[in-house]
């Protein structure tokens, strides 16, 4: 495993004060010692995340967007990426945005008030725990679990309980991870627009709750047309839920 100082800052631009906090926090840690890499919004962070995040080359991202962007962020990357070190900014005192935060995802959370002392602490604390992470010496079983709805294969299978094997779309892999790594396995219209977008790396948010609908039909389908059902419930004017075992 290569362990790199490298810091991905997730600060999406709210006026010049947010981006002059975004470049002093940005500049502190790097006079702890960090490469900071910073992305605006979350289609370039999901990019960076994806060239910078893998087994065996780790960083540590930093949430520091609206509690709801960070949450969002967290619960995707978390899916994406199991092994990366994440440390959500949180506002001090929220003891409700901690646990939101932490549930689906962040392995820490900082008051956006904290020193950088106190953040680069945590964060090295990540980095240190993942140079001692080893390789698996034995991998997942290929068979499905009785019972349950698994992902396989990095997540581009979707297995029934009765062992049918279901490949997915880049979209519809977004779309279930992002469902998936949320603790009540239900999730909003926004955030899982965020995750399909974000899988295509697209700039702007082409996805809209109607062809989200689409792609929720053709998902669907395509168990229907080997006689089963997959259980997705559509949660009116809110968003989706799975609702089978996993």
């Amino acid at each position: 495993m290569t362990l790199d100082p490298i810091v991905l800052l997730f600060a999406p631009e709210m006026g010049s004060l947010a981006r002059r906090e975004c470049s002093n926090r940005a500049a502190e840690l790097q006079s702890h010692g960090f490469e900071v890499l910073c992305c605006i919004d979350m289609p370039e962070l999901y990019r960076v995340a994806q060239a910078r995040l893998s087994p065996d080359h780790l960083a540590v991202v930093v949430l520091a967007g609206s509690h709801d962007e960070n949450c969002s962020a967290a619960a995707s990357l978390r899916a994406l990426h199991s092994g990366a070190g994440i440390v959500a900014l949180v506002e001090p005192d929220s003891e409700t945005a901690v646990i939101q935060a932490m549930q689906v995802g962040a392995d820490n959370c900082c008051p956006h008030t904290g020193s950088t002392r106190l953040l680069a602490s945590m964060l090295l604390r990540l980095f240190y725990r993942a140079g001692k992470v080893q390789s698996p010496s034995v991998q997942p079983s290929a068979y499905p679990q009785p019972g349950i709805w698994s992902m396989q294969e990095q997540a581009w299978v979707l297995v029934s309980p009765q062992g049918i094997r279901m490949r997915l779309t880049t979209g519809e892999r977004a779309f279930l991870t992002a469902l998936l790594a949320t603790p009540e396995l239900r999730a909003t219209h926004k955030q899982l627009i965020d995750a399909v977008n974000s899988s295509y790396a697209l700039t702007v948010p082409l996805t809209q709750q109607g062809r989200l609908g689409v792609l929720v039909s053709r998902l669907r389908r395509k168990f229907t047309d080997h006689g089963i059902d997959i259980p997705l419930k559509s949660v009116h004017n809110w968003g989706y839920m799975f609702t089978g075992p996993v």
